[in-house]
């Protein structure tokens, strides 16, 4: 199919959307376009608004642009994902506008970018995502039944399922197991991976207020199955007065790396 004859996505709605409320995109091979509605559930433990939570809007509306090249018989999944953030998402049920353009796409993957508008036409982040092109059957998505009841969280952390680790092991974020934060593929979707490993980074450097999540830049090298738990742990590899740099890795049960993410935040 010639990318002219497009006019369609391939869309497939799952848990994870309906969780971050976030719309079908839509557009075409070139350019796509969706919407999330913002509220509560998107505050952190401090009661501040999570830059990570605009994850998934961001790698659906890069995404599925480049997946609508794909051949018979394939997919497009994410193995890299960056967002620039310049303010916080609001939490009043407002709505945050994404759009995206493709920049390049050849017989293994492609690349676009992004960006995420607020009603008053501010840009809240900029993105880009890079993805590569995977033999895999036509997806079918489905909202698991346990969605109704976790969309009623109030915080983002309670809206992941997910509890920080205190113990020995080391500090970080633990996402446990859950059909409803999966893609289309049945794997923890990457959006979650992002929003999770912002929340850990984050985390490392205040355990107030003052600095604020600017950048994150990801890169997904395995992927996470929905049926066991994946602990995101942090580094501090710069601290100073007004500026922090965390890697956080994220590991499957045996230990193996499954993504890695720089946070960069900034005092404000």
């Amino acid at each position: 199919m010639s990318i002219e004859n497009i006019t369609a996505l391939p869309f497939v709605e799952t848990g994870v959307e309906a969780l971050f409320r976030v719309a079908p995109v839509t557009g075409d091979a070139a350019h796509g376009k969706t919407h999330m509605q913002t509220g509560p559930w998107l505050s952190d433990e401090c009661g501040l608004p999570c830059r990570g939570a605009l994850g998934v809007l961001m790698d659906d509306v890069t995404g599925y642009p480049i997946t609508a090249r794909c051949q018979d018989g394939q997919w497009a999944v994410t193995t890299e994902l960056h967002l620039d953030f310049t303010r916080g998402p609001a939490l009043d049920s407002s709505i945050l506008r994404a759009d995206s353009t493709v920049v390049a796409v050849d017989e293994t993957g492609g690349v676009a970018t992004g960006r995420i508008l607020d009603e008053s036409g501010q840009v809240v982040a900029l993105g880009s995502a890079r993805l590569r092109f995977v033999a895999a059957a036509a997806p079918s998505g489905s909202v698991p039944d346990g969605v109704r009841a976790r969309a009623t969280a109030t915080s983002i952390v309670k809206l992941l399922g997910a509890h920080h680790r205190r113990d020995n092991a080391g500090a970080g974020l633990e996402l446990d197991p859950s059909e409803s934060l999966c893609n289309p593929l049945g794997n923890v979707h990457g959006g979650i991976l992002l929003c999770a490993s912002e929340i850990a980074g984050h985390s490392a450097v205040t355990s107030h207020t003052e600095f604020q999540t600017t950048s994150i830049a990801m890169a997904f090298v395995r992927p996470c199955p929905r049926t066991e738990p994946i602990t995101f742990a942090p580094r501090v590899i710069y601290r100073g007065h007004s500026f922090a740099v965390v890697q956080v890795v994220g590991r499957n049960r045996s230990g193996k790396t499954c993504t890695t993410a720089t946070v960069t935040c900034h005092r404000t």
